[in-house]
């Protein structure tokens, strides 16, 4: 089976997308409904959460998202993928290595909701919604609030509910490697929960 709906990130940038540097096209150049795989291998220089978000950590990890420890230089790998037998999803499966502690897994999957927006969804239903744009040629993310999917009732939660306002922004380093930065800040506690690190595509393929 093969989709003509492009990749998640195209459909919701439109003509947007031919301003991304190439790398950045690269690592979302792949199409829900294909069966299509990615690797990428990287460093974290920081991953920071602060005491308030503590209280959420826990509830988090019951998601399957956040990251329970704090460090720098932190090896991660990352595996992209999509599925034939899903025409709408682009996956995620991110792996930290922290010294001393068993590896951590954050795993979700990116819908295009309309428009620019997409949808990050973890377990049960909980995902965060996305306003996407091109700026300077980087992939640019911004957090619009919080859903609960719970079959056909959508429940909205504000951001202020939780870690506040998220910002990502993923550009070209060089013609191999990009950055991430990642941040959430709230509009009473300040940074919350942060992380930055440099990639490069160790693998990608298409396998359909």
């Amino acid at each position: 089976m093969t989709s003509d709906n492009g990749p998640v990130i195209k459909k919701a940038l439109g003509d947007k997308w031919n301003e991304l540097d190439t790398i950045v096209k690269q690592h979302y150049d792949i199409t829900p409904g294909d069966e299509c795989q990615m690797v990428i291998r990287g460093v974290m220089s920081e991953v920071f959460h602060s005491k308030i978000a503590k209280l959420f950590l826990l509830p988090g990890r019951f998601l399957g998202a956040l990251v329970p420890y704090k460090g720098r230089d932190i090896p991660t790998e990352v595996k992209n993928w999509t599925t034939q037998y899903n025409r709408h999803a682009m996956y995620w499966h991110r792996t930290l290595l922290f010294p001393n502690k068993p590896p951590i897994t954050f795993c979700s999957r990116m819908e295009h909701s309309g428009g620019n927006e997409i949808i990050e969804y973890v377990k049960y239903g909980v995902g965060i919604r996305l306003h996407t744009d091109v700026s300077d040629n980087a992939l640019c993310f911004r957090s619009l609030g919080y859903i609960w999917k719970i079959g056909a009732l959508k429940i909205n939660i504000p951001n202020w509910v939780i870690l506040g306002d998220a910002e990502i922004i993923e550009k070209s380093l060089s013609d191999k490697q990009f950055f991430i930065d990642f941040n959430m800040t709230h509009p009473l506690f300040g940074r919350t929960f942060s992380y930055t690190g440099t990639f490069e595509i160790e693998a990608s393929a298409k396998t359909s």
